[in-house]
């Protein structure tokens, strides 16, 4: 094993470099892939026609390359498995449920304020897809209705 020539040490950088450039595009093509939803509970304010008791909200916007249908949106419970779905989600665009978002589009699901169940706060809102794949998120606005819950 004595010294490589220069055609030896450029013919190897080459094939790293190669090397290092599949391994990203792998990673990106599976990044792609990947179901990405960004959940974001909020209150809402009724104004002009709408029902008064419409205070809350969640905002699910698709982050993925592809289109995802949303199928069911809700909350989660601390210390507890059970989960409580909005069952009559009520839409600003009276568009149909369960919601098909294309990449980079969003949905908001207006509902009554959220209740604790079987004593337990609420910890996080969460969004399933009709693949079930289920995604979560929080909010300033989600921790003072759970604690005022």
């Amino acid at each position: 094993m004595g010294n490589i020539s220069a055609f030896q040490a450029a013919t190897l950088a080459i094939a790293a470099i190669g090397a290092v450039l599949g391994v990203i595009n792998t990673w990106r093509a599976v990044d792609q892939s990947r179901v990405k939803l960004k959940v974001v509970p909020a209150h809402a304010i009724p104004y002009g026609g709408a029902p008064q008791n419409l205070r809350f909200c969640i905002e699910v916007t698709n982050l993925s390359q592809v289109a995802v249908t949303v199928a069911e949106v809700g909350f989660l419970f601390h210390g507890t498995d059970k989960h409580a779905s909005i069952v009559s989600p009520v839409f600003a665009d009276h568009g149909p449920w369960p919601r098909r978002l294309e990449p980079r589009s969003s949905v908001t699901i207006y509902s009554e304020l959220p209740r604790s169940s079987d004593g337990h706060m609420i910890r996080c809102a969460f969004a399933r897809t009709q693949c079930g794949r289920i995604k979560t998120g929080s909010s300033p606005a989600l921790r003072q209705i759970a604690n005022a819950a």
